[in-house]
């Protein structure tokens, strides 16, 4: 049995010491590298697309190697992070560097081990060495450099937890980064004090801070190669990272290697995306590698080199032969020609060349129909507690832990304690036979037996308690090809028997390991095998848990890819089954419900609707919530005594939303939310909850004023202020619906009332927010303090209250989102702050000194200011008062009025019609909105002419 220190590969794969075609592919790499290693300023990125076993992952392990070796020996320091991406790592978020930040602080160790002992500065960069270069010619030394597979195993087996905080305080990160995302997302384990914040950092701080890290630990570097492989399962946020590396570092190259994007999805940005294959293509900093199938005289060359004959002793029959049954395809001849020289089916033919001895197959010499068949061949000739072994292998997914096969296989067979040595000895005997085989190989382990600096000592029950738990280490198959091939062959029944067997043993691991808890990587894993193992209910209990805290992290696109994989496995079941679809689902499926399944199926469908929501991904939410709707329509269960009907209440709250986003026709809109707002109220009427009532009846005033029945929506609100408690319902209410949407309905009021000409009560609904609503609202949900304050900001700025109405937002928003979330926190109306403060600040001092209005002036002239982000609060705060983009007219046509701006007047005026005529066609079905954007612009013409 081998042990870790033994194994020379890592992660990333072998090099080859004959590597068989592909010469103007690497020696294009290599010609990049060079000149960046010379002379880089800007950096660049080398995308590599292929379709599976044409050697795209071959291609860029050797590539890797070859420039690695060339800069070494060009005397030019060169800094290699690499990382193959796994069909599991779309679901979790910065899964790229969960990996390789390790060795980025293995970086700080060799270059600033002095300046972390004795100060927080960082020593000058010094990638430029002093000593001149020495030149490489790559067309005539390329294929003399030494190469070998170097492991990363220093960096995995170092202690991370004091450079990681080292890095945040060099980077004047806040202090939940160390919690957040040292721990949850990068799975650096430590035993520091969470963090007391109640809201994690902004998304784009921690993708900020993790590009800023890579660029930090890499600075002296004269070249930096980030090679990623199968990238088309990478998650967004590593995506996010990579784009902001390149977009901000300069001596970093970044290579990928990716199955076609035309037929395989990257979660990459659209407009990056595009931006390289645009601008950025143009100015060279961008370029593409797509590889094709070998031609015959490759598969000749690579017969050549395999049997270890000279090309000119190769039959042509035979090269013909070999190079049909491979399709062409470099991975499947070399499974051609290793089957072949296994099974010594060449002969020296009368001719004197080299040739395949006779088969019983007519079809082909080789007697095997295709590449999976050969597979199969191979396979069937292991011994059969091997097939079981590569079984569950398979099952575990294409990298996996040899502890977490240990465990399940104990689980399989009810292995006893006196035996656990005898069955883990048997398991690393199969595997050592499928790495002599070729089918699986070693990689680095990331869970290392090493303890933290700041970790307990090892328990004595549990994994650690495993005999292999000290020489853990990860397998990997060669290719993805071996795993289908196994699985393949699998009985359904069998593949979900083993999934719910992993999924008991990683369940059972996060239970007994502690720092296991808040590790949302192996959360998601844990998920995964459940899901594939057909137990809905605790599949879908998983996602919601997860998808939870992602939301809460604001990462609802891979939440909703969680909540995606439980709706697909139901869609799944019974693929011919004629029964119509609710949802995607079939109803014989929804039929076999009881309760509980019916409950935690729709939490599903509205936690989806949330979280398209918050993403702006109208559609997406209006298909979430029509689908929960009908099936809670059809269900038999929905109609049980013991079923609880209050969960349809957040069903038709987000249709509501969705309708208040214009995802909806106008035509058809109307009498959807009358019917949707009918059925609210007679429900929550029934159920007599005053969080649920109110929320209806709130939702039925929104209804009757956007409708323009702003009478009969004050008439809600004299029922509301009956059933309205906000010191024992505002928590309740909040945990239900996301903010307070019941005492959001008097800021509603505010416009109803001003609608209707009555200034005196909306004046007095503002003071009732001000002194009594918000004081008494959690200061932590700053949005649902602006939701409160947003139509009293409008109505008292226009009725000559703007600065007192400003320190209120100063008071009740800015200054508790410091202390509760710093600088660096996030929420969705965060960059409506600047405006409002500043459209209040110029109409407040109307007349008199602003001390900010070349400041002012200046931010308005800049046209990325200019738009509202993200665009979705257009529609979302323009429900609550005026657009937006209303508030940005205003903003121009208040400078263009003052003398200090006479220069820039009819830009400012010209801005400001613009504007507000936006502002007007973009509030068409928001009567109130429309009304004031109107109003507006009358006022900006009148003024004007």
């Amino acid at each position: 049995m081998k042990t870790t220190s033994d194994q020379q590969g890592s992660k990333w794969g072998h090099t080859k010491k004959k590597f068989v075609g592909r010469a103007s592919e690497i020696k294009q790499s290599m010609h990049v590298a060079k000149e960046m290693a010379l002379n880089s300023v800007t950096s660049k990125f080398l995308f590599v697309s292929a379709p599976s076993g044409t050697g795209k992952s071959s291609l860029m392990v050797q590539a890797t190697e070859t420039v690695r070796a060339m800069v070494k020996k060009m005397k030019k320091r060169v800094i290699v992070t690499r990382y193959i991406s796994n069909e599991g790592d779309s679901r979790i978020p910065f899964s790229l560097f969960r990996s390789i930040f390790k060795d980025l602080l293995r970086q700080i160790k060799h270059d600033d081990e002095g300046s972390m002992a004795s100060s927080k500065g960082s020593r000058p960069s010094s990638r430029r060495g002093s000593a001149g270069p020495v030149d490489f010619e790559i067309d005539k030394e390329w294929d003399s450099l030494s190469l070998q597979s170097n492991s990363t195993k220093s960096s995995i087996m170092s202690t991370d937890a004091t450079r990681f905080r080292f890095i945040c305080e060099e980077l004047n990160a806040p202090p939940e980064f160390a919690e957040v995302v040292g721990k949850r997302l990068l799975g650096l384990k430590s035993t520091a004090a969470p963090s007391t914040a109640s809201k994690p950092p902004d998304l784009n701080k921690i993708v900020n801070f993790i590009a800023d890290a890579f660029i930090r630990c890499t600075k002296n570097a004269n070249l930096v190669l980030l090679a990623l492989d199968d990238v088309h399962w990478m998650d967004e946020m590593s995506w996010k990272v990579v784009q902001a590396i390149f977009e901000r570092s300069e001596n970093v190259l970044t290579f990928c290697g990716s199955r076609p994007p035309s037929t395989n999805h990257l979660a990459v940005d659209e407009k990056f995306w595009s931006e390289l294959h645009g601008a950025y293509k143009e100015e060279g900093r961008y370029m593409e590698i797509n590889l094709g199938l070998f031609s015959e005289i490759d598969a000749q060359e690579m017969i050549a080199y395999h049997l270890d004959i000279s090309v000119d002793k190769i039959d042509g029959s035979f090269l013909r032969n070999v190079f049909t049954s491979s399709g062409g395809m470099p991975h499947y001849l070399s499974y051609v020609l290793e089957t072949i020289k296994r099974n010594d089916l060449t002969v020296k033919l009368d001719t004197g060349l080299i040739g395949l001895k006779s088969s019983e197959s007519t079809e082909s010499k080789l007697g095997f129909k295709s590449v999976n068949d050969l597979l199969l061949y191979r396979l069937d000739a292991l011994d059969s507690s091997v097939r079981t072994t590569l079984h569950l292998a398979a099952v575990l997914g294409t990298e996996f832990d040899l502890l977490d096969a240990a465990l399940t296989y104990e689980e399989m067979f009810d292995v006893i304690d006196s035996d656990r040595f005898q069955s883990a000895m048997e398991l690393c005997a199969h595997f050592d036979v499928a790495e002599k085989e070729g089918i699986l190989e070693q990689v680095l382990s990331s869970t290392e037996h090493d303890q933290d600096e700041f970790g307990d000592p090892a328990d004595e029950e549990g994994r650690k308690s495993h005999p292999l738990y000290s020489d853990n280490r990860r397998y990997r198959f060669t290719h993805d090809s071996w795993k289908t091939s196994i699985l393949s062959v699998m009985l359904d029944g069998r593949k979900e028997e083993m999934h719910e067997q992993i999924a008991t043993v990683l369940e059972r691991e996060i239970v007994e390991e502690t720092e296991s808890k808040d590790d949302l990587e192996l959360q998601i894993h844990v998920f995964k095998h459940w899901n594939l193992s057909g137990n809905f209910t605790k599949a879908a209990e998983l996602a919601l848990m997860i998808g939870g805290q992602l939301m809460i992290l604001g990462l609802n696109s891979q939440a909703i890819l969680l909540y995606d994989d439980v709706l697909n496995a139901l869609e799944q079941i019974s693929p011919f089954d004629s029964a119509k679809k609710l949802g995607g689902i079939r109803s014989s499926i929804i039929d076999t419900f009881d309760t509980n399944h019916l409950e935690l199926l729709i939490k599903v469908y509205i936690s989806k609707g949330k979280a398209c929501c918050n993403m702006g991904v109208g559609e997406g939410a209006r298909d979430a919530y029509q689908s929960a709707l009908d099936i809670l329509d059809y269900a038999p269960c929905a109609s049980d005594k013991e079923f609880d009907r209050s969960i349809s209440f957040p069903i038709f709250s987000g249709l509501f939303v969705v309708l208040k986003m214009g995802i909806i026709d106008k035509e058809e809109s109307c009498s959807f939310e009358k019917d949707i707002c009918k059925r609210f109220v007679e429900q929550a009427r029934l159920n007599n909850d005053p969080v649920h009532y109110g929320r209806a009846l709130a939702m039925q005033g929104e209804t009757l004023a956007r409708l323009g029945n702003f009478e009969e929506a004050l008439e809600t609100l004299e029922v509301i202020k009956t059933i309205y408690d906000i010191d024992t319902q505002h928590v309740a209410i909040c945990k239900a619906y996301g903010s307070d949407r019941v005492g959001q309905a008097f800021a509603h009021s505010v416009n109803w009332n001003q609608a209707l000409g009555r200034t005196d009560a909306a004046l007095e609904t503002c003071m009732y927010i001000i002194e009594e609503i918000v004081p008494k609202s959690d200061p932590r949900n700053v949005h649902n303090t602006m939701c409160l304050l947003y139509s009293v900001i409008i109505a008292m700025k226009d009725h000559e209250l703007a600065l007192e109405v400003r320190d209120v937002v100063l008071r009740r928003v800015l200054a508790p989102f410091e202390e509760h979330f710093g600088s660096g926190g996030g929420t969705p109306t965060k960059e409506l702050w600047g405006p409002i403060l500043m459209l209040l600040d110029l109409q407040g001092n109307s007349g008199k000194e602003v001390k900010r209005i070349d400041e002012y002036l200046e931010w308005v002239l800049e046209e990325k200011n200019m738009v509202i982000k993200p665009a979705i609060l257009e529609s979302a705060f323009g429900a609550f008062g005026v657009t937006p983009t209303a508030i940005l007219g205003e903003i121009c046509f208040n400078l263009a009025r003052r003398r200090e701006c006479g220069e820039y007047k009819d830009t400012l005026y010209s801005m400001s019609v613009d504007f507000m005529e936006k502002a007007v066609s973009n509030s068409e079905q928001i009567p109130f909105a429309n009304m004031y954007a109107k109003r507006k612009l009358r006022e900006i013409k009148d003024l004007h002419n």
